[in-house]
Parts: structure tokens; sequence; C-alpha cells
């Protein structure tokens, strides 16, 4: 494929996914369709096929929603960073500010994945649903997984709680204990943000050994 084609159809791709997760915010799930996605994205039916089912829609757009929210508290950290060298600290230090302990620091970073789910709660519950089933694939639990699991790593062994031969381990099992605690608290119709950063304190200080003092 040359590149102009393959810029053409990336293009396509970006038009169908941006009118599907319009027509899901505003319409929810049930009363989206493919045809309204297709009208609104001014594409045919059978190309937003071409892109996925509505199913698939959904869990690229919910993807796109988590690495956008992630991307965007990373960034934050990096110009924080950035901005306060030298001194050099390690970069993910920055995205600590005011916790004190390994669980404070897990959930600051799991804070930007609890913001998008709590903000569209409706479609979570959906996106959580159509992954436990397992029809269709997630960066959630791809390169997004590696990303955050390689951040959870950083933030049990930065300052020596666990020994970086053992953090590989801790930091994935760390990894699956969020993901379960945020797919129930969709379930579950949680709504406050804090109620589920405080079940997820609690669940992280379980499986942490950390010898801060908060």
């Amino acid at each position: 494929m040359s590149s102009t084609r393959a810029e053409i159809k990336r293009h396509t791709q970006t038009r169908v996914l941006d009118a599907a997760e319009q027509i899901f915010q505003e319409e929810g799930f049930a009363g989206a369709s493919i045809r309204g996605i297709a009208k609104s994205a001014g594409v045919s039916a059978g190309t937003v096929i071409s892109v996925g089912d509505k199913n698939a829609l959904l869990v690229r757009v919910f993807d796109r929603l988590i690495e956008a929210e992630h991307d965007r508290h990373a960034a934050g950290a990096i110009v924080e960073w950035e901005t306060t060298r030298p001194g050099s600290a390690p970069r993910i230090e920055s995205r600590f500010a005011g916790s004190s302990t390994c669980s404070g620091r897990l959930v600051a970073l799991a804070s930007p994945f609890v913001a998008v789910f709590i903000r569209n709660d409706d479609l979570a519950r959906v996106y959580a649903s159509i992954l436990v089933s397992g029809g269709h694939s997630s960066s959630l639990f791809s390169e997004l997984a590696a990303r955050l699991t390689e951040e959870f790593r950083t933030a049990i062994s930065v300052r020596g709680c666990t020994p970086r031969a053992e953090a590989a381990q801790k930091a994935g099992a760390l990894y699956f204990a969020f993901l379960g605690l945020l797919f129930t608290a969709s379930a579950r119709r949680t709504a406050d943000p804090a109620d589920l950063s405080a079940d997820l304190h609690r669940a992280f200080a379980a499986i942490c050994t950390c010898k801060e003092k908060e």
C-alpha cells in the first residue's frame, strides 16, 4: 500500500472513530447505529464496518479516551520535570507530588483511568462487558498495559520499597488488581472517583511492601 493510500485510510479511520465517539457520548451505546455513525462521518456504512462493528468501535473509542487522558497526565509530568532541572530526579517522581507512599503513587498513576471511567460511566460498563466477553482486543491488555505496568514497577521501586528484582512481578499483580477494581466499579455504577480511589489505595497497600510512612 502506498503511503498516500495508507494516509487516506488512517484519515478515514480517524473520521469514523471521531464520529463514533460523538454519537456514543450523545446517544449512548444502545442508541448509536452504524448508519448514524456513517452519516456523521460522511462515509458509507460499509466503510464504518471496515473499521469495526459497534462493539469494536466502542473499544477503540474508549481506548483512545484512556490513552489521551494518560498521555495528557504524562505530558504534564514531563513539563514539570523539565522545568525543575537540574536535580535530575527520575521523571516519574514529578507525577507524585504529595504522594509519600507506594500506594499513593500508584493511585496517582491510576487517576487518569479513574477519571475516564467515572466521566463515561455508562459507556465504561459496556466497554468492560465487551472486554470480559473476550471478543475484542484492547490496548488496555497490550500496549497500554505494558506502559502502566512499567510505571507501577517504577512507583514501587523508585524509593527502595520493593527490590528491583521483584518489582516487575509485583507490578503485574498490581495492574490486574487495578483492572479488577475498575471493572467492578463499572458494574456497580460507582459514580464517586474518591470512593474508587480509596478502594484502589487499599488494594495497592495490601499488595505493596511499603517502607514509607503516610
